[in-house]
């Protein structure tokens, strides 16, 4: 399972609001590596309660101190923004969140808080949260063991880009009953529009 590792940046800034604009120029300040200074006006984003970028920019405060971008690493403050972005239903920090309590990283290892972690991030549409998630079906971890719902998810997260779907895709298309994966496909016959192709039936 993997763990995001971006700091989303956005160039055109049209359609903004001006304390939007905020968060715009912290990126500008840490893609010219000033951390420090762009950390300063990240938590001024984050602290305004009316500012549509507070979560993402809570999230990139997380990343930064996560990962050591320009500044000592510190977990504990990461911690600390992972959680507040993800009450501000911030898909990548619930990602982030739901990756540190499968992995145990700076917390007491929680499979069942993970699950319900990246439930929330793939309903929210992060593909790599659907993927984590389809895994944990696939395998009855945090979960019970559902192949029906691991196949559903394997195919949104292939549909979003995750080839390794694919090999997962196949194994569970072998087990079903070939009755159980025609229900299953005719679900999911408008992906064939977006060019993933189902498993055949045999």
């Amino acid at each position: 399972m993997f763990k995001n590792y971006f700091v989303a940046i956005f160039i055109n800034v049209i359609g903004f609001s001006a304390s939007a604009n905020d968060y715009f120029k912290a990126l500008e300040l840490f893609n010219k590596k000033m951390i420090e200074q762009a950390i300063i006006h990240f938590k001024k984003v984050a602290e305004d309660e009316n500012n549509e970028k507070r979560s993402d920019a809570m999230f990139n405060i997380a990343l930064i101190y996560d990962n050591g971008f320009g500044i000592q690493t510190d977990k504990t403050r990461a911690l600390y923004y992972y959680e507040s972005a993800s009450q501000l239903s911030n898909k990548y920090a619930l990602f982030n969140l739901g990756w540190m309590y499968y992995n145990g990283e700076n917390v007491n290892k929680d499979v069942f808080k993970a699950f319900e972690l990246y439930k929330m991030s793939s309903d929210f549409g992060h593909p790599r949260a659907m993927y984590n998630l389809a895994n944990m079906h696939f395998t009855g971890t945090g979960t019970v063991k559902d192949l029906k719902m691991a196949y559903k998810l394997f195919l949104k997260s292939k549909m979003h880009g995750i080839k390794e779907s694919e090999y997962f895709i196949e194994q569970i298309a072998i087990s079903l009953k070939p009755e159980e994966l025609t229900l299953l496909n005719k679900e999911f016959e408008s992906l064939i529009e977006k060019k993933i192709v189902l498993p055949p039936i045999n």
